[in-house]
């Protein structure tokens, strides 16, 4: 009973009004990672309080909750919804941003980041995301030199942040610095609570330069911090397609899959993945089909996809082998 009217009087202190108790009850669904059941009472309290001063962050937890469905689109409704009513509303812009980039959408990212940044100015991280996500995206030009210049408007302390490392590292390595990339990611990974992000753009570089072992343990890494993460999975996935001790590709097949799946089947990239798998299995349908799939994915969005023309060669490949 004291609980009770805590929670009351903790409510009416936040929200100036009385507790929406499927609310309540959502929260606590939601904290325990009932993700559906949460939903759902976020749904019913919103379909009954929609103009409720708690209604934003009703919807921001719900967004999350579907998220974790893998229901993308709703998930995206719902926190444009709090944009449209909360334009400086930053905990929706960045989940918008990184569920974009979750998918693959690297390109709606750096948008929705550069929205964000117009409402929240010289945001380390929202800076970073930007430069990421629109070199991710493979350009255009004119965004990868604005969101430098955001960059540079950073105070020191900010362009030590691990985010915006990343985002440098990246910015190195398009510019050819491969060096200076490798640096800046190998420090960041060693210092204590690196983002999951480093330890895979690390490892993708390791792999590169054939270091597949090494590789392969920072990825460990990522995938304890972030198991379903579809960037990481596919990135593991890859390691098994090298030539070398390591080769597996039903291994691959299996991590690109589950990659594939957790983006709910949007992104190019986790595609692209799985049908080099199939490919390396020896299913040539079942890589022509991935394969087409991810070309089709990429063509429905405004974005560009990095590894084209790789996937051009393959799915050129893969048509003559299948007509022959």
């Amino acid at each position: 009973m004291i609980r009770f009217f805590s929670a009351l009087h903790q409510w009416w202190v936040t929200w100036g009004t009385l507790p929406v108790f499927s609310w309540v009850r959502a929260a606590r669904l939601y904290k325990a990672g009932h993700f559906a059941a949460a939903s759902k009472l976020y749904e019913k309290g919103l379909s009954g309080y929609p103009n409720h001063p708690a209604s934003n962050c009703a919807r921001i937890d719900l967004a999350y909750c579907l998220f974790r469905q893998q229901q993308y689109e709703a998930a995206e409704r719902q926190l444009r919804l709090v944009i449209s009513q909360l334009p400086k509303a930053r905990e929706a812009y960045y989940r918008l941003a990184r569920m974009h980039m979750w998918t693959g959408n690297y390109l709606e990212a750096a948008w929705t980041f550069r929205r964000a940044l117009q409402h929240v100015p010289s945001d380390a991280d929202f800076v970073a995301g930007f430069l990421t996500s629109v070199i991710e995206n493979g350009g255009p030009g004119y965004l990868v030199r604005e969101a430098q210049r955001a960059l540079l408007e950073l105070s020191e302390e900010d362009l030590a942040k691990g985010k915006v490392l990343i985002a440098r590292a990246l910015l190195a390595m398009q510019n050819r610095d491969v060096k200076e990339a490798e640096r800046l990611l190998r420090d960041l990974v060693q210092q204590p609570a690196a983002p999951c992000d480093a330890f895979v753009y690390y490892a993708e570089l390791l792999v590169k330069q054939g270091k597949v072992a090494n590789a392969r343990r920072y990825l460990r890494i990522a995938m304890a911090i972030s198991p379903n993460n579809p960037r990481v999975l596919s990135s593991f996935a890859n390691t098994y397609l090298q030539p070398g001790a390591f080769y597996n590709p039903e291994y691959a097949r299996q991590l690109a899959t589950t990659a594939a799946q957790n983006t709910g089947w949007l992104s190019p990239w986790a595609l692209h993945t799985l049908a080099e798998a199939f490919y390396h299995e020896g299913d040539k349908m079942s890589a022509l089909i991935m394969a087409s799939k991810a070309k089709d994915v990429g063509n429905q969005r405004l974005g560009i996809y990095r590894e084209e023309k790789i996937l051009d060669q393959l799915i050129a490949s893969l048509q003559e082998g299948t007509l022959a």
